[in-house]
């Protein structure tokens, strides 16, 4: 990646804060001010069975916030960007100054009208660079990622009454600088994404509806979501897809909940045919009674296989399937189960939260995902075991250590991921 991207994005930056302040010059409330700026660094260490290869990701995030009234509501103005070095993932011999890399993140003009305090509604809308989420957390987010949000240039309308919730976003995605964008289907996407000349993601366009419920019955909150997403390219091959998802999750009984996430997608590639994926998540938690220990728990996630009317489940942007099997979500059942703890630690007043995790990672398929090298036998990819540890000394610093292993057929690969972050 060139210095070019990085100039180009300091450039775009002041232009867009000029437009989207534009609706203060008109404000007649005083203005308030706010701030925020974060550094953070990942460095990880694995083994996709040709050797171990080493990635690390530092960034520096600032975000400004005005606001003001505007008749019955509040207008706001949110402003935020990040500057990114990633020295392993540029081509040999290239100047380090190619690694840096710098971007907008969410820079949005927000109007809401504050909750009265009998009625309990409150609305908001919001036109920029905006976040767009799923309830469910599979396929929009990733906590492994630098910035771990699905971003999109667009509008977002968000209303509660009461304990429904209900939002409706759309937005484009390719004028995201390519490393924010996780939506990667063609052979395309990835060409573009190592091709240190091409700054923007894809022209593709996403539109996100969602539903919640708090306590609709037996204490189970309710959530349901659709997803479209459009590919806009032409003269390569294309990839759209849809997707419809139910979350249900609260207390079962005594000290132990429940968490419950089914998906169906329909796949549209320009290449081939139609056909449907689904993926199921179930996850049952105990709350462990031992002073120290937090939570037990096992889940189950199968995400559908190539073959018949079910494709592989064509994922977005969600986390992979495991941090040492870093595939996405498809064509897998993962079993796992965990226990984590929190425990006190020096300075007063911190915790330190350890956590053990096995799981069991088959493929239906028996096929071998995309940069792995070792053997499946059979459906059986292998079992991965981590442990991991967070502390928070202090307010706004944290540390995550996470360390695992996954022992398939004949071969054992590590993984070690450090994270470290300050927040002001």
């Amino acid at each position: 990646m060139s210095a070019g991207p990085f100039i180009r994005s300091h450039v775009f930056a002041p232009a867009l804060l000029l437009i989207l302040a534009a609706p203060f010059a008109y404000a007649q409330a005083p203005l308030t001010f706010g701030w925020g700026a974060s550094l953070q660094t990942i460095g990880t260490i694995a083994n996709a069975g040709v050797g171990p290869a080493i990635d690390s990701q530092d960034a520096f995030s600032l975000g400004l916030e005005l606001a003001s009234g505007a008749g019955q509501g509040l207008l706001s103005l949110r402003v935020s960007g990040q500057a990114l070095y990633t020295p392993q993932q540029i081509v040999s011999n290239a100047p380090p100054l190619s690694a840096l890399t710098g971007y907008p993140t969410v820079s949005a003009i927000i109007f809401e009208l504050p909750p009265p305090r009998l009625v309990g509604w409150w609305i908001r809308a919001s036109a920029g660079r905006l976040v767009l989420d799923e309830p469910t957390g599979l396929l929009l987010d990733n906590p492994n990622a630098i910035f771990p949000n699905q971003l999109a240039d667009g509008l977002l309308f968000e209303a509660r009454f009461q304990g429904f919730y209900g939002s409706v976003g759309a937005g484009y995605l390719g004028l995201l600088e390519k490393s924010l964008n996780r939506v990667r289907f063609t052979p395309q996407d990835e060409a573009e994404l190592a091709d240190s000349s091409v700054y923007f993601a894809p022209p593709r366009g996403m539109a996100v509806l969602r539903l919640e419920a708090d306590n609709l019955f037996l204490g189970q909150k309710l959530g349901l979501f659709g997803i479209g997403q459009k590919d806009f390219r032409s003269g390569f091959s294309t990839f759209d897809s849809w997707y419809v998802g139910l979350l249900a999750t609260g207390p079962v009984a005594s000290a132990f909940r429940q968490e419950s996430a089914f998906m169906a997608a329909l796949a549209v590639p320009s290449d081939g045919s139609a056909g449907v994926g689904l993926l199921i998540r179930e996850q049952l938690a105990w709350r462990v009674p031992v002073s120290f220990l937090h939570e037990a728990w096992f889940s189950m996630l199968w995400a559908s296989s190539p073959g018949g009317a079910l494709v592989g489940f064509p994922a977005l942007a969600g986390p992979p399937v495991a941090d040492t099997f870093a595939a996405p979500l498809t064509d897998i059942v993962r079993l796992e189960l965990g226990i984590d703890a929190a425990l006190p630690a020096a300075p007063a007043g911190a915790v330190l939260t350890p956590a053990f995790t096995t799981r069991l990672l088959l493929r239906p398929s028996g096929a071998q995902a995309p940069g792995y090298t070792f053997s499946l036998a059979g459906q059986y990819v292998g079992t991965e075991l981590e442990l991991s540890a967070g502390l928070s000394p202090l307010d706004g610093v944290r540390v995550l250590a996470r360390g695992g292993t996954l022992i398939a057929s004949g071969v054992v690969l590590p993984y070690v991921r450090l994270e470290a972050g300050l927040s002001l």
